[in-house]
């Protein structure tokens, strides 16, 4: 018969003990703000290309040039400034060589399953290469919204289109035809993608399309999206981009957002292509603040590197259909450095994930480190704090909205506000779960909060794997990483404990370098609208910390059993 006895300790040893905690919970404040600080590196923008530097580079303030007339005032469709960008851009494509046309197209378009009453004047060109096998189709929208001069959405993609025209009329010619596609109606339907793809007869000679979108003024030019099957479409763009940013969970969030782009019309039309924007400084996205004066010039340098690189990689290789593949989980790792591998996989790494924590827990039984009981109780005690995370900020949105009344849109969209009241949020929320970790260690030894814990995240994994492929990443390789870290943690004793605290602390470091990028983006995308979900995923980060953080007593003098 077992029986749980508490064994006393001294006032010295407690008083040990909690200088050693204070001392490792310094260390760990210390390695989380360097593990963020280097995460967001991920996020840096590319230094902006003078206009006067080389000109077989993309130049960002030559790029501007166009931009600060293209964005002058809002063009909506119909509207006499929409005419007048129209011609301008006309006029400069014919300047830099390139002979274009209008396809003007007054029937059989739909907004919204709808007729359209109206007319789509989009404006292509082609650029011939050297021995074409298919074309790529370089794209982006030249219409705004009513009321904004729509400088980033999508002037810019329009304004880096032709300055990359402008340095490849420097250069050799490419192999492969480049077919320009400034589309019109993007705003009110996608009309002038639609009118491409159904009308057009270039369009039926497409290999690939890269279309350039913006919701926000700043930011890196992020990769958010791909056609189905882009197995060699995530492996050839990995290859020809300088600074790739891609996350395969961007797209899994963006299939469940109310948006969408001309690539929508271009996948339905069964193109293969890659879809770029940067998101940051939301609140101009669609407003009269879209200016040029707002625009990030390092944005729009990402936006044109990215664009430049990619039209000059796939405008010399083979893009006569080919075996595309399967779908691909792709992300960065550290740094620039993206990481691909085939869906298939998922599954396979999902069950060395679970073969793992099974390993570490018969270890911690078998070394008498874990209890069935405390396994449950750690379990329970984590799905706690991630209610009481979603709790937090579902209370914490109520009463802010309720104090800003009529300006509540700016919590969502104003980084101003949104910024640190998110912090705050935070760092509510650790210390609360300082409190109840406290609290509970009082019943419960260390390693079964830990391991219950991460019974919790294999679950998250599981699920992920099974019907969210693109972003079981995010679960899978921290998940498995913690669990290395808790064998190790189950194999040293006495003096060499340190040494598994260590271990612990170094996962956690690579962890938080890991997710941050991944958080921020998300946060991007989502805004405090959705600070409950945002603040769940951070709790599930708490998981690497339990074993760090042993409050009042030594670890084996919790539990005993006699």
């Amino acid at each position: 018969m077992k029986e749980v006895v508490e064994v006393p300790i001294s006032t010295h040893k407690k008083r040990s003990l909690f200088l050693k905690n204070i001392i490792l919970v310094f260390f760990t404040l210390l390695v989380c703000s360097f593990s963020i600080s280097m995460g967001l590196l991920q996020l840096r923008t590319p230094e902006v290309i003078a206009h006067d530097d080389s000109e077989e580079k993309f130049s960002s303030e030559r790029a501007m040039k166009y931009l600060e007339i293209i964005a002058e005032k809002p063009r909506p469709i119909g509207s006499p400034n929409h005419d007048n960008v129209r011609d301008y851009l006309v006029s400069e494509l014919t300047k830099l060589g390139v002979s274009s046309e209008i396809q003007v197209v007054k029937e059989d378009l739909t907004v919204w399953g709808a007729p359209f009453d109206g007319k789509i004047e989009n404006i292509v060109a082609r650029i011939p290469g050297r021995e074409s096998t298919r074309a790529i189709l370089l794209t982006s929208h030249y219409d705004s919204v009513d009321h904004s001069p729509g400088a980033a959405d999508a002037g810019s993609g329009i304004a880096a289109i032709l300055e990359t025209i402008r340095v490849l009329s420097e250069s050799k010619k490419l192999k492969n035809d480049i077919i320009i596609l400034l589309s019109d109606g993007e705003e009110i339907g996608l009309l002038g993608a639609q009118a491409f793809a159904e009308f057009h007869p270039w369009a039926h000679e497409v290999g690939i399309v890269l279309n350039f979108e913006a919701r926000g003024s700043s930011g890196p030019s992020v990769m958010f999206e791909t056609s189905n099957k882009n197995e060699r479409l995530i492996t050839e763009f990995i290859k020809g981009a300088t600074n790739p940013i891609a996350h395969s969970f961007i797209s899994e969030i963006y299939k469940n957002m109310p948006n969408d782009t001309d690539l929508s019309i271009y996948k339905k039309a069964g193109m293969s292509g890659l879809n770029f924007a940067f998101f940051e400084t939301i609140h101009t996205y669609h407003s009269a603040d879209d200016t040029v004066e707002n625009l990030s010039l390092s944005s729009l340098q990402h936006h044109g590197e990215n664009m430049l690189d990619l039209v000059r990689y796939y405008g010399g290789m083979n893009l006569v259909d080919k075996d595309q593949g399967g779908n691909s989980v792709y992300f960065n790792s550290f740094g620039k450095k993206v990481i691909s591998y085939p869906e298939y996989l998922v599954i396979p790494f999902m069950c060395i994930v679970i073969v793992a924590f099974l390993i570490t827990a018969i270890l911690g039984f078998i070394r008498r480190k874990l209890t069935i009981l405390g396994l449950i109780g750690g379990m329970l005690l984590f799905l706690l704090i991630i209610g009481m995370a979603y709790f937090l900020g579902i209370i914490t949105k109520g009463a802010v909205l309720s104090i800003l009344a009529e300006n509540s849109w700016a919590m969502g969209v104003d980084l101003r506000m949104s910024h640190p009241l998110f912090i705050i949020m935070i760092l509510v929320m650790v210390g609360i779960f300082l409190l109840v970790y406290k609290l509970a260690q009082k019943k419960f030894i260390v390693n079964n909060l830990a391991v219950g814990a991460f019974f919790v995240l294999v679950f998250i994994a599981i699920y992920t794997s099974l019907l969210i492929k693109g972003a079981s990443y995010i679960f899978l390789w921290p998940t498995l990483l913690g669990l290395i870290g808790l064998n190790v943690h189950f194999y040293v004793n006495g003096k060499w404990k340190w040494f598994g605290k260590g271990v612990m602390l170094v996962i956690a470091w690579l962890v938080i370098m890991f997710i941050t990028p991944i958080v921020y983006i998300t946060y991007m995308l989502l805004t405090l609208d959705n600070v409950g979900v945002l603040l769940v995923f951070i709790a599930l980060l708490w998981a690497f910390f339990i074993p760090l953080i042993n409050f009042n007593r030594g670890e084996e003098s919790l539990c005993e059993s006699t």
